[in-house]
């Protein structure tokens, strides 16, 4: 896990990032969730594209993004959080990346809250005490 932490930094979103967040946000709730499967995919689509944008658009969660050292532009994973860090919304890492402490490194320390049920929101359950699944997070905190 260490001999990768030299190989990249973590930063902030910035404009040019939103259209890979989209679509990996977008494909990994759709097919990681299996609520969201039951409903016709172009319907899905068509209305969680709206969230996610009002969301990223908000001004009001912290996106983070690992990025190789070298080549800022080039995206190993991000985190989307609360405005307040407590709760997880979602997090991503590229399959060739996963497993070394990447994902681990978009997170806060303690966090209370995740928002999507997909196995790997359900791993969060075993790797950080006392968090729970809460999908109201943001309205019910009033982080958003």
């Amino acid at each position: 896990m260490s001999d990768f932490k030299g190989l990249y930094n973590i930063r902030d979103m910035v404009p040019n990032d939103k259209n890979f967040i989209m679509a990996t946000l977008l494909r990994g709730i759709y097919y990681g969730d299996p609520y969201f499967t039951a409903i016709p995919k172009d319907i899905f689509m068509k209305n969680y594209k709206i969230i996610a944008e009002t969301l990223l658009d908000s001004g009001k969660v912290n996106v983070k993004l690992a990025c190789l050292k070298e080549d800022p532009d080039t995206i190993l994973g991000y985190s989307i959080l609360s405005a307040d860090y407590q709760c997880i919304i979602w997090t991503f890492v590229k399959s060739p990346w996963r497993k070394r402490g990447i994902g681990r490194s978009l997170l806060p320390q303690h966090p209370q809250a995740y928002m999507h049920l997909t196995p790997i929101g359900n791993e969060l359950l075993h790797k950080f005490p006392g968090i729970v699944f809460n999908p109201f997070y943001p309205i019910t905190s009033r982080s958003l």
